[in-house]
């Protein structure tokens, strides 16, 4: 996906949040197994999310955005194997757009316009397609 894509209205933007205050993700996430995560990604309730709709990636210990995925299957509360069914029942099927592989070179939240406390307690949150378009370029920066 060219860095200045320009964002499609209809389509829609969501911050979607992996790992939390007891289980962050590693600096060297994609070395760490968490390869599923460009797959799939899980929610604890059912998400409004629907295929072509694009994700941005949110380390949240960390406060930094670091892939864009696209959604291609709509969300399903189907079991999977090795997946926390309990904590996660339902998932969504996406496919990697961007991805930056160290947290560490990832750009921070506050470069797409959105407060890191705006995720506090929440799986996911809509942004608009301005906060979509800032997270592209700025992955897209830095991303390999």
């Amino acid at each position: 996906m060219p860095a200045r894509e320009a964002p499609d209205p209809a389509r829609g933007h969501w911050l979607k949040a992996l790992g939390h205050a007891r289980g962050p993700l590693p600096d060297a996430w994609l070395e760490d197994g968490r390869l599923g995560a460009l797959r799939r990604t899980g929610f604890p309730r059912r998400p409004r999310i629907v295929p072509g709709d694009r994700l941005v990636y949110y380390a949240s210990v960390w406060r930094r955005v670091f892939a864009v995925v696209e959604a291609v299957e709509a969300p399903t509360d189907a079991e999977r194997p090795g997946a926390d069914h309990a904590r996660w029942p339902w998932s969504v099927g996406v496919e990697p757009l961007v991805v930056v592989p160290l947290l560490d070179a990832a750009p921070p939240i506050e470069a797409i316009g959105v407060a890191a406390r705006s995720m506090s307690q929440q799986s996911h949150i809509r942004i608009t397609p301005t906060q979509y378009a800032l997270a592209v370029a700025a992955i897209g920066s830095v991303a390999q």
